[in-house]
């Protein structure tokens, strides 16, 4: 950080938070993000990817009602050095991906691109598979994921005889797919049995500090994962925001925890430019947590366990939320 004393910047950012310490030696988020190096590079499991360990959340990132907003926060996620983004064919019911397709023109090979398709059956399935590669202005996607799998007979409907993983395969031998995951905000015995039953390379799930605590993901998916070195995408690392309005912890001892997991991206809902600044920030100056901070944060927030922070751990399923066609 320039001439600044790390120690020093270390210690005040401490007792006072990272953007006052920032303000109180001089320096502001764009510009510290900027000089703190390099963003930490991980490889996505089998996929052989190489991934910054901060990704760009999709749907966050073209909430903005003007579109050049949308694109300039992209833009600015690439220069940061992001490198994995997110989407779904169903945010902003499809403007997402019509908003990140013209911001990587030029730029794709910049990128490790997923997007997601909540279609079960391989006929529809495709169907949106080729409306998301028009959309994002792409002749393939890197990573291709079922969205939402939350039930086992959501995954049977998947992996059935003309179930979307048909779609898959087919796609892949086609060249529009590279590698081939799921998500889901709650379902870890589901995701679980997954891993066990399909060679899928990536899993996205939502982990946090205070996951371990209330129907986990880090117990049960990730260890899952990590025997089959299935690719593990971090998302809600701020559990909507939650984590940091309820003072569960602090945005940094959040997401120095997720990193401290075996994941190889944490994706991370970015509106606004500051966001994505600081969270930038975070990831290059990131230090792994030893094993007793870790005890000690996950102490801190056993109180806050269930859907009062979680509360994606309650849903059911919206079936009226894919794109209409």
């Amino acid at each position: 950080m320039g001439n600044l004393d790390r120690r020093d910047f270390i210690r005040a950012a401490a007792a006072m938070g990272l953007a006052a310490a920032l303000h109180e030696f001089g320096w502001n988020l764009a510009q510290a993000a900027e000089e703190a190096g390099p963003m930490p590079i991980r490889t996505l499991g089998r996929t052989g990817l190489q991934v910054g360990i901060l990704g760009l959340g999709g749907y966050h990132a073209t909430l903005h009602e003007k579109e050049a907003d949308s694109i300039a926060l992209m833009h600015r996620a690439l220069d940061l050095g992001i490198n994995f983004f997110d989407n779904a064919d169903c945010y902003a019911v499809g403007v997402a991906e019509e908003r990140m397709g013209k911001a990587l023109v030029g730029r794709r090979d910049k990128v490790v691109l997923m997007t997601k398709v909540d279609d079960r059956d391989a006929k529809t399935a495709m169907e949106t598979l080729d409306i998301s590669l028009r959309s994002l202005q792409t002749d393939y996607l890197d990573v291709w994921q079922f969205h939402g799998v939350f039930t086992i007979d959501e995954l049977d409907k998947i992996l059935a005889p003309g179930g979307a993983i048909e779609a898959a395969e087919k796609a892949k031998q086609a060249g529009k797919i590279r590698f081939v995951g799921l998500t889901g905000h709650l379902g870890a015995i589901t995701q679980q049995e997954a891993i066990r039953r399909y060679p899928f390379d990536t899993v996205q799930m939502a982990l946090n500090c205070v996951d371990p605590h209330f129907e986990n993901f880090r117990h049960i998916t990730v260890e899952e994962a990590v025997k089959h070195n299935t690719g593990v995408i971090a998302m809600k690392t701020m559990a909507f925001g939650n984590i940091y309005k309820q003072k569960v912890a602090s945005v940094e001892d959040a997401l120095r925890w997720v990193w401290s997991q075996p994941v190889s991206v944490a994706v991370s809902g970015c509106e606004k430019m500051e966001f994505l600044n600081h969270n930038a920030y975070l990831a290059k100056t990131f230090k792994p947590m030893t094993e007793q901070e870790q005890a000690e944060l996950l102490a801190r927030t056993e109180p806050f366990k269930g859907a009062k922070v979680e509360v994606y751990k309650t849903w059911t399923r919206n079936e009226n939320r894919r794109r209409p066609r």
